[in-house]
């Protein structure tokens, strides 16, 4: 008798890693090959794509494939916790596993008595040095034969990201075993790679992550629900995987859904496929586009409407500098903008497309609730 029960294999909440995950192996084969093989081109990576499109969960993927390694450490600092340098710190303290005495004693020295210090208690009263106390960390791990890499997901431009920025350069200049791995929607990390004391970063190694492959997205549906016994209506299947349109969040989304309406019939058939587009609109409209959407700049919100009101899936670009009034080359700058951002794409010579599954459809909602 077929198990009602079974867990749903699909995970649309972000920043989490889904048991289901296709279409990043090659990339990550890649990455953790050049790392590993200390390639100086893979020592400072940025992974990039905009809300949804798989970044946390290449990092959870890298840091699942660190863990089985015994020469290797993986950091994750939260960027949203302020003081990278001080997580870094406390990190490499634990990782090395040395005590703070211990650590005190061999930088300066010093005969600490006494119970009362603690790094929170430093860092409150400004004497860490990081300068002294990173390095001594760093070296002892490479005593011990261990590299080390640091995680920051979704990282954006702070004082604070400057002064870690301006650590990790020294120590690369130091010849540490150290490297970093950020995620970041494209605008930020452009925003990052420019900043005036982080330049260096222009030369990072992009990682980028395609859209999801048709055939694996619908290959991936059929095997899950295979094994949720259910029974397919491979015209239903077909038209799942098309509206996936290569967003890794719609995949996650559209087969939730899927699988939650058809958890009592055990059929996957129009009736469902019906019911899970409705539902994941709702989803993606709200957790994902909104806040693109809301991001963009007012001219970028003009091309955009502009896309929307011809009507077509596939708009010319001279049909946009006729919409928008502007000479060719205003419709190119913007046109490269949001191709960088990875909202829209070029399907061919002189044409654009939106990137995300019914992204038009949104633009059209989001104007009427908020401009009518």
């Amino acid at each position: 008798m077929p198990d009602k029960n079974m867990l749903n294999p699909f995970m649309p909440s972000f920043g989490r890693f889904p048991k289901i995950v296709i279409d990043q192996q090659q990339a990550l084969t890649d990455y953790l090959t050049g790392l590993q093989a200390h390639d100086a081109k893979y020592q400072t990576s940025l992974v990039y794509g905009t809300r949804g499109a798989g970044k946390t969960v290449f990092l959870l993927n890298v840091q699942k494939e660190l863990k089985k390694l015994d020469n290797w450490c993986f950091i994750r600092l939260n960027n949203g916790q302020g003081n990278l340098l001080f997580q870094l710190m406390h990190a490499l303290q634990r990782a090395a596993g040395i005590s703070l005495v211990d650590m005190l004693k061999s930088i300066n020295g010093l005969n600490v008595m006494g119970n009362g210090i603690s790094l929170n208690s430093m860092h409150a009263a400004n004497q860490i040095d990081y300068d002294d106390y990173i390095p001594a960390l760093l070296a002892r791990l490479k005593n011990q034969g261990k590299s080390v890499l640091i995680g920051i997901d979704e990282i954006e431009i702070s004082d604070d990201v400057r002064a870690f920025g301006s650590e990790y350069q020294t120590l690369i200049g130091d010849d540490f075993d150290i490297s970093l791995l950020m995620t970041g929607l494209p605008s930020r990390v452009s925003e990052v790679q420019n900043d005036n004391t982080l330049t260096f970063l222009l030369r990072s190694h992009r990682i980028y992550l395609s859209p999801l492959d048709a055939e694996s997205v619908s290959q991936s549906y059929e095997q899950a629900f295979k094994s949720g016994n259910r029974e397919i209506d491979y015209v239903v299947l077909n038209q799942m995987s098309e509206a996936v349109k290569g967003y890794a969040y719609a995949f996650q989304t559209i087969g939730y859904y899927a699988w939650r309406y058809s958890q009592k019939s055990l059929l996957l058939d129009d009736g469902v496929l019906k019911q899970t587009l409705v539902a994941s609109k709702v989803d993606l409209f709200r957790n994902a586009y909104e806040r693109m959407y809301m991001d963009l700049s007012k001219t970028d919100r003009a091309f955009i409407n502009a896309m929307v009101e011809t009507g077509t899936d596939i708009v010319s670009t001279n049909k946009l500098q006729q919409l928008l009034k502007r000479p060719a080359n205003y419709v190119s700058v913007y046109r490269a903008r949001l191709m960088d951002d990875q909202l829209i794409s070029s399907p061919q010579r002189g044409f654009v497309e939106f990137t995300m599954p019914f992204f038009a459809e949104f633009v059209n909602q989001y104007n009427e609730e908020h401009f009518i």
